[in-house]
């Protein structure tokens, strides 16, 4: 469990704030182009993955991977596109009192930060179109850090993805916590950056919940 005494909160994107996925809705076996959706899922997922990494972090941009995909599937560009784009804009909370919970952390003084390895679309469309810089102080998104959140400089104690932010914003290591479904090989804690695992849909909200009743003992928290 995490402390009451950090000065920024950073949340991961993925399975930590959101289980929203990219073309979501061709999931559904109703809808008449599940199939086109299959392969798509297949192609980029599971035969090229390795298209993943250099996309979110700027090396490849959303043209180019969509490029990719039609050419390779014969699927047309602009349905791949559209709705890549539909999911983007409609990604969900993981749970409805997030932005209850968010708005009470943020008005305790305690900065929150979306800190997500994620691809141009974040900014381009989930951020607007989900209103999150009306929520969130910051985003930091690796594909314009050019640098993935677990690329550490181990050589020089170093983590390239949130330093340069920490230095500017004034913080330490120490300062911060990470929550994310993800963690690292031990060297974060061993530099004094603690991450919080995020393992199931209500963790989040249970962290949350304990970190606001350290602030106010005296009142519920889910």
């Amino acid at each position: 469990m995490i402390a009451g005494k950090y000065k920024t909160l950073f949340f991961d994107w993925d399975k930590t704030l959101s289980y929203s996925r990219f073309w979501e809705r061709l999931e559904d076996p109703q809808n008449p182009h599940n199939r086109e959706g299959e392969v798509i899922s297949h192609f980029l997922f599971h035969e090229n993955r390795e298209l993943l990494a250099p996309w979110m972090r700027g090396e490849l941009y959303t043209h180019d991977i969509l490029t990719q995909i039609s050419e390779q599937t014969g699927i047309d560009y602009n349905f791949i596109r559209k709705e890549l784009e539909h999911s983007c804009r409609n990604m969900r909370f993981v749970s409805d009192e997030i932005t209850h919970l968010i708005r009470k952390v943020r008005n305790t003084g305690v900065r929150c930060v979306i800190a997500t390895d994620n691809m141009d679309t974040f900014r381009e469309f989930t951020i607007p179109h989900m209103k999150l810089d009306y929520l969130f102080d910051d985003f930091l998104i690796s594909c314009e850090l050019g640098v993935l959140k677990f690329e550490a400089d181990k050589e020089h104690r170093r983590i390239p993805f949130f330093d340069a932010y920490l230095k500017e914003n004034n913080l330490n290591y120490s300062d911060v916590v990470l929550f994310d479904d993800c963690v690292d090989d031990g060297f974060y804690h061993d530099i004094g950056f603690q991450i919080v695992q995020v393992t199931k849909p209500h963790d989040l909200i249970t962290h949350l919940g304990y970190f606001l009743s350290i602030i106010f003992p005296s009142e519920d928290h889910p």
